[in-house]
């Protein structure tokens, strides 16, 4: 038995209040079917705001988000989880064995061995202790772009025009991928902010960032052989901004936020359930007949055609330069709070470091 605490800090979400305190730590739930993950660091997801909010539908298969973007060291693996101590890994949360949240000195996994096996995944590259940049959001776009050609019948994107609509790590996410699998690209954001810090960060070109304001959707309306809605929230304005810059025969996918009950156009798609069941309709928009597609969660192997891109192709997966700032556990609740209540906002991925030799700034 490794040598661990009697107490840990932890944060409980509760009736929309984040909170973050000392429990004594559960010896007794250190199982054969455990595996206690130390995080080094963790992401801000947009998903743990709208869980504070209860904004989100969360669903039966998979349960809760919050706290779900980490990476850590394996600090106790049971002898029925495959697992060692010493394992660097991330956590894939649309596999849902029973866990603690990620925001917490330590988290708790139980689950059978072939659910372990889904949900904790080993990270092969040593130096994203330093490096940071989160899997499982990456793992996510991966799968939804591998879905699209899917769904599509392509190869590639090679010729392909494709548009994303927002410009946070999502849709930026998208950009580099896209661009990765050979089309052209344009992102398009409603607020400067965002649009500044891609520019900034070199992850957009001028030709590839623009605002997402009506004369700048007239311009470009219809061009699109593609677009991709990467918002938090799938909103019914977004989506028809997203349908006029699609040409005729153009897919959307819709990768933001849905809730049961979600049409696009009105009446015409179940967007909630394409989205979620990960599939295609063609529908009419003022003319034009478009595919409306959806993609939804990731797997295992999302994260290893991740790590193997990061690994190949680290130019066109600069994936470091998402992150905006970086904080403490300590400051965790109040920032999270901030983030829910739009009091406060960033451009690219918060992270709140676990591991004391790494500095917080700005």
């Amino acid at each position: 038995m490794p040598n661990l605490p009697a107490t840990y800090l932890t944060t409980t979400l509760r009736d929309g209040v984040v909170s973050l305190g000392t429990h004594p730590f559960p010896h007794d739930a250190l199982g054969a079917d455990t595996v206690l993950i130390k995080p080094d660091h963790l992401g801000i997801c947009r998903a743990d705001a709208k869980e504070i909010l209860g904004s989100r539908d969360i669903p039966e298969d998979r349960g809760p988000l919050f706290g779900h973007e980490l990476v850590g060291t394996v600090a106790f693996a049971g002898t029925r989880t495959g697992f060692h101590e010493g394992e660097l890994v991330t956590l894939n949360p649309n596999i849902t064995p029973t866990r603690t949240t990620g925001f917490a000195e330590y988290v708790f996994v139980h689950g059978t061995g072939a659910q372990l096996d889904q949900a904790v995944v080993r990270v092969p590259e040593a130096d994203i202790r330093d490096d940071i940049w989160m899997p499982e959001p990456f793992a996510c776009i991966v799968h939804a772009l591998r879905k699209l050609l899917e769904l599509t019948d392509l190869a590639d994107l090679r010729g392909r025009r494709v548009a994303v609509i927002g410009a946070g790590c999502a849709g930026l996410t998208f950009a580099l991928y896209a661009r990765h699998l050979g089309a052209s690209v344009a992102v398009f954001n409603r607020g400067e902010p965002r649009r500044a810090f891609a520019r900034e960060q070199g992850l957009l070109a001028d030709d590839e960032n623009h605002p997402l304001t009506e004369a700048g959707a007239e311009r470009h309306q219809g061009r699109f052989d593609v677009v991709i809605v990467a918002p938090t929230v799938a909103t019914t304005e977004l989506l028809e901004t997203a349908a006029d810059l699609a040409a005729d025969g153009a897919v959307l996918l819709v990768y933001g936020g849905t809730r049961k009950g979600d049409t696009f156009p009105a009446g015409q798609a179940d967007i909630d359930t394409i989205r979620r069941r990960e599939l295609i309709q063609r529908v009419d928009h003022r003319g034009r007949r478009i595919a409306v597609a959806g993609a939804y969660g990731c797997h295992r192997e999302d994260y290893e055609e991740g790590f193997r891109l990061r690994a190949r192709y680290p130019d066109a997966f600069p994936l470091e330069k998402l992150t905006s700032r970086r904080i403490d556990l300590d400051d965790f609740p109040r920032l999270v709070m901030d983030l829910a209540t739009e009091r406060q906002d960033f451009p690219g991925k918060v992270i709140v470091n676990l591991r004391p030799t790494t500095p917080d700034r700005p």
